[in-house]
């Protein structure tokens, strides 16, 4: 499927919008607790895998 340059720089923005909605959450993880309990680490790997996710898919377009 060919995307037009316009239709890239929509799936961006709105790949970029999510990644910060990632690291947001992330941010207020990390901030409720001076440690990080067990339960909130694997809500951040789950997290951070997201954001993997997002990256990687926002990169493809790139290559299309």
């Amino acid at each position: 499927m060919n995307l037009t340059n316009q239709q890239k720089a929509a799936i961006y923005d709105e790949g970029i919008r999510r990644y910060n909605m990632v690291e947001e959450q992330i941010r207020q993880i990390k901030a409720k607790n001076f440690e990080v309990s067990d339960s909130d680490r694997q809500d951040i790997e789950k997290l951070e895998r997201k954001k993997n996710y997002i990256f990687n898919k926002t990169q493809m377009l790139h290559k299309k």
